[in-house]
């Protein structure tokens, strides 16, 4: 059996933040709101989970021992956080990896979100543009014509939706709890923040539209079915080679899971454990690669993320 390692969280607050994660999570001390719990990041000297084993950062293990994650990324590849947007988030987008690298010096971002609590409930997400070309675009935004701006998607809880780089988001939150999983990049650019002003959140026009696409990238909302292995059930939202694997893990019982490359577990409901590693609520172990199979008890809800690099076959 080999090591299991436990990877501290990372706690947030944002403008639209508020006080559901605390409550959900039982978070004591840290921000009086938190808009994002990162279970998984590593961005050295801004967002770095600490790894209890070493001492170290989650970028450090990465760079130390690549042995545990059998992974060619020079950096390491993905994150996934727990979020919750009670407020209103700005009108945004994210960067692609050519576009990112050029400007920034680092990875762009794609992401999927999945609302945890599953519900017949419908949400319209605004996502997505309707312009023309990128004349129409800026015009659209300078205007702050947003009826015209943007499509709609209708999203029901428990949907899974994939955000490819460039696809305009964004807007008031449903203060409902996703699961978001994404590239390891915090790269944000706003075309419109509700008109706050504040210089620590600036706005990014000109990067906006030069990442926007046209025409807009296709998008959807998902509604994933499980694969039940006795008392364990398996979402697999998202496994994309360059992007991210993104899963879903249910016990009620004792189940057995073998993934091949390292796995990052996050408990986001309930109470069990990962090879008789006890796994608390809000808490998340780093699974090596070439572990091989192992136990997950208890009655216990988990989301999970890894990586295919590119070329990779699965």
């Amino acid at each position: 059996m080999g090591t299991l390692y436990h990877i501290e969280p990372i706690y947030k607050d944002f403008v639209w933040a508020g006080s559901k994660l605390k409550d959900r999570f039982a978070i004591t001390g840290g921000p009086e709101h938190v808009g994002t719990i990162y279970c998984a990041i590593a961005l050295p000297g801004e967002l770095d989970n600490r790894v209890s084993e070493t001492g170290g950062t989650l970028s450090e293990l990465y760079s130390d021992y690549p042995e545990l994650f059998a992974c060619d990324d020079a950096v390491f590849p993905i994150r996934m956080t727990v979020t919750c947007n009670e407020g209103f988030q700005s009108y945004q987008l994210h960067p692609d990896d050519d576009y990112a690298l050029a400007h920034e010096g680092c990875r762009g971002k794609v992401s999927g979100a999945v609302i945890l609590d599953e519900s017949d409930a419908v949400d319209t997400w605004l996502f997505g543009h309707k312009a023309e070309d990128r004349e129409q675009f800026r015009a659209l935004i300078e205007a702050k014509d947003w009826d015209d701006l943007f499509t709609t998607l209708d999203v029901r809880d428990g949907d899974f939706v994939h955000t490819p780089a460039g696809v305009i988001h964004g807007g008031n939150g449903s203060g409902k709890v996703t699961a978001t999983f994404g590239t390891n990049s915090d790269i944000t650019y706003r075309f419109y923040d509700n008109d706050r002003n504040d210089p620590a959140r600036p706005l990014h026009i000109d990067d906006v539209c030069a990442c926007a696409c046209f025409p807009e990238k296709p998008f959807e909302a998902l509604r994933i079915k499980p694969q039940a292995d006795g008392d364990l059930s398996v979402w697999a939202y998202h496994d994309v080679p360059g992007e991210y694997t993104a899963l879903r893990l249910k016990v009620d019982g004792i189940g057995l899971f073998k993934h091949d490359g390292f796995l990052f577990i996050a408990n986001v409901g309930g109470k069990g454990s990962i090879d008789g590693t006890e796994l608390g609520l809000g808490q998340t172990l780093l699974v090596p690669a070439g572990y091989g199979p192992f136990e997950i008890a208890g009655a216990m809800d988990c989301i999970a993320i890894s990586y295919r690099q590119r070329g990779e076959q699965a």
